[in-house]
């Protein structure tokens, strides 16, 4: 015991950024599905722990101190908070990254993982309980945030007023909690009351201009084809498969010859019992623009790990740049494609038509 406690002090400086390390790791490893019982519990878990050290570092919880295995607990402490606030930040990272369009999102995405990182710096760990407290609420938020669209199977701004008031009672009923323990007013608001607030504003914010992942929906693809046909549980994608564009597994350059329809095929995951409606918004680039052309409804049921299939089609378009947003109700959105439209005239003998189509299967059940 004591040749590890003189391995701890030998690199004591380093031991928070590897506790955060490691947690990080052992989410990449272990994260599943968003809606995993399993998930849930140890996320949950992680955010007990960190109540209660949040709530020893305040002094609302006191253990006797001639108890040796507080006396040991008290000495790593700070690197277990540390270590579940590593593990829950990288969780909602993924989360996060998963759903997040970067195109909208990057922004969202940027500040997240950067506190992600800065949660293992020194001097910010010798704030005190003030740094932990705003650690603690973007926690708690991303899990209401997170978990309460599971319970009403869809997302959107209802369900993300929900999320704020449900939030917001939590502070309210944490901030009474604390007063009535006995919490100075000056330290329950610094500590506890303004990081929270200042939570709400940063979220409403970027939900407001529409920067935030609408978590927990994700794309898992999405693809341009000239034909898609249904045989469930399979579907056969076609697209031209030129020599030079061996990278591309759909049509993202679209050859049009009359009559051709422009089919969009997509996977979208929404977690079980999930029954929403998403929009796929077919838009075109005019005078550097981009003009909506169609607005598709598109239902959705959760549950399918590789997610929810379906395509919709256009036969009235124009030669130029087109992209499709995968959006929900309420304007967040899932992901984009973007593809180029160029009109071809077709042989009169279709036989002699000199595009060639491959068949791709998608028969994931």
């Amino acid at each position: 015991m004591e040749k590890l406690k003189d391995f701890y002090q030998q690199w004591e400086h380093l031991a928070g950024a590897l506790f955060f390390l490691f947690g990080f790791i052992l989410d990449i490893f272990t994260l599943g599905r968003i809606d995993e019982t399993i998930n849930i519990i140890m996320l949950l878990g992680y955010l007990s722990f960190s109540l209660f050290f949040f709530l020893w570092e305040i002094n609302i919880i006191s253990l006797n101190p001639e108890k040796q295995w507080v006396q040991k607990l008290e000495t790593y402490r700070s690197e277990v908070f540390h270590f579940c606030q590593g593990a829950l930040l990288s969780a909602f990272t993924l989360f996060y990254f998963k759903s997040a369009s970067l195109s909208t999102s990057l922004i969202f995405l940027f500040i997240i993982f950067t506190l992600l990182l800065i949660n293992e710096l020194p001097f910010l760990q010798k704030v005190g309980p003030l740094f932990k407290g705003v650690l603690l609420q973007v926690s708690l938020f991303s899990f209401v945030l997170v978990y309460l669209p599971l319970l009403f199977g869809e997302v959107g701004i209802l369900i993300f007023i929900a999320v704020v008031i449900l939030y917001g009672l939590l502070l309210s009923g944490g901030y009474f909690f604390f007063k009535k323990k006995g919490l100075e007013e000056e330290a329950n608001q610094k500590l506890w009351l303004r990081p929270g607030f200042f939570v709400i504003l940063f979220m409403l914010a970027f939900r407001s201009f529409g920067l935030m992942p609408p978590v927990p929906l994700s794309l898992e693809m999405a693809g341009i084809y000239h034909k898609v046909e249904k045989r469930y549980p399979l579907y056969d994608l076609y697209h031209q498969k030129e020599w030079w564009r061996f990278w591309n597994n759909s049509d993202e350059y679209f050859r049009a010859a009359p009559g051709d329809k422009i089919y969009f095929f997509t996977r979208v995951f929404a977690p079980g019992g999930f029954k929403d409606q998403v929009y796929l918004n077919w838009q075109k680039k005019i005078d550097g623009d981009w003009k909506t052309s169609d607005r598709i409804p598109f239902k959705i049921n959760g549950g399918r790990d590789q997610g929810f299939r379906g395509y919709a089609y256009k036969s009235n378009y124009t030669e130029g740049d087109w992209r499709v947003l995968v959006e929900t109700k309420g304007g967040l959105e899932i992901g984009r494609l973007n593809f180029e439209v160029e009109m071809i005239q077709q042989a009169e003998d279709k036989e002699k038509d000199e595009r060639v189509f491959k068949r791709l299967i998608d028969g994931k059940s």
